[in-house]
């Protein structure tokens, strides 16, 4: 029995390569013929889109037994539903101050077990994307085309023969595919050589960015990056899939070389991370979600150069999307949890309270053995 039969959430699932390559995510963007794109919508444009699109996975989910999908209209979700989804990857997270030109999406549809969402009318009618654990591209991009094909029996989208699929963004368009996979790469920030990364990632015209840039506050929460394509016109889905494939293996193996050399020349302070993370996470009544996420790149690091064990690197992947504050705030409102008497008022400090209790429960089985 896998992951995914036991009920487990994708992100917390095992994976290929899972030490550095944490997700995989494919989105393919598409647009209905006969229509603008929806920043230029007028009148009752967006609802006649989001209409033929809703049925069209309607008609998707009566043919295919084993996909089953749940459709909303994201204005009707409450701010924290929207925040968690957020959190997930499903739905694109909003400026705080709403512009003309940055219009929200109308429609969500999910797979119940979260692995696609496909978001309608943001910037383009269609947005389907596939998520898995570790890399996993080809199959996130199967699943994507398997929706997307039998969303086209009932829906015609633009293209031509020059250009390929015709996306609100040039860039998206030939394939509409942007391929991006979340890293760990604690060994080449610490040492200084992210430039190395960098340049391998270059090279590949592929873009290097934090992956929680808003709590990162200058630097990087917790060695996290987030890799991704840049464009969808040269080759085909396959070739570009494989490329980027390639690109991930050799930053996966330039990494572990570059740990490894870390830690052989500068154990004592590998050590020192890996004993305060585990110190913090045992010992603490409060944990910020910036500590959780360093706390769990020291102890992934340390799992990685065989320093601890009894944990699992899906454990802790699965952990960097069950500390986040939606999530957290989700079980608070869902749960029925006892607070001590001074925090009960603080929502902040429950959340904080909560994010300890998870560590310290994901840890009470972490051996440090090998320090």
């Amino acid at each position: 029995m896998n992951d995914e039969e036991k009920g487990l959430p994708w992100y917390a699932c095992e994976g290929r390569d899972l030490d550095v390559i944490n997700s995989s995510r494919v989105r393919l963007s598409r647009n209905l013929a006969n229509f603008p794109f929806p920043e230029f919508f007028h009148g009752d444009d967006a609802f006649r889109v989001q209409t033929l699109v809703f049925d069209s996975f309607s008609q998707l989910q009566s043919r295919e037994e084993d996909l089953h999908f749940h459709a909303v209209e994201t204005s009707t979700l409450e701010k924290n539903s929207r925040e968690l989804l957020e959190e997930r990857g499903a739905l694109k997270a909003l400026p705080k101050v709403l512009r003309t030109e940055v219009l929200p999406e109308t429609g969500l549809v999910m797979t119940l077990d979260g692995c696609s969402s496909t978001t309608v009318n943001n910037r383009d009618h269609v947005r389907i994307s596939g998520f898995k654990s570790g890399l996993s591209v080809r199959e996130c991009f199967d699943l994507c085309s398997r929706i997307d094909r039998g969303l086209q029996k009932s829906l015609q989208f633009a293209a031509s023969w020059d250009f390929g699929f015709l996306t609100a963004c040039l860039k998206d368009a030939g394939s509409g595919m942007k391929l991006s996979a979340r890293i760990h790469i604690p060994g080449s920030l610490r040492t200084g050589k992210l430039s190395v990364i960098t340049e391998i990632a270059s090279k590949a015209k592929l873009k290097l960015s934090p992956a929680f840039s808003l709590i990162s506050q200058g630097s990087v929460a917790g060695n996290f990056f987030v890799l991704e394509s840049t464009s969808c016109l040269n080759g085909t889905e396959l070739s570009q899939i494989a490329d980027f494939e390639a690109t991930c293996v050799l930053i996966a193996e330039t990494e572990r070389k570059i740990l490894k050399e870390f830690a052989e020349n500068k154990r004592t302070l590998i050590r020192n991370s890996v004993i305060r993370a585990y110190s913090i996470a045992r010992f603490s009544l409060l944990i910020s979600f910036k500590e959780a996420v360093d706390i769990i790149s020291d102890i992934k690091t340390g799992l990685n150069l065989g320093l601890l064990s009894g944990i699992e690197n899906s454990m802790l992947c699965g952990l960097l999307f069950r500390v986040q504050p939606a999530h957290l705030s989700y079980l608070l409102e869902s749960g029925d949890f006892s607070f001590e008497e001074d925090i009960r008022a603080d929502k902040r400090a429950m959340i904080d309270r909560l994010r300890a209790l998870i560590l310290q429960e994901a840890f009470e089985k972490i051996s440090l053995g090998n320090l």
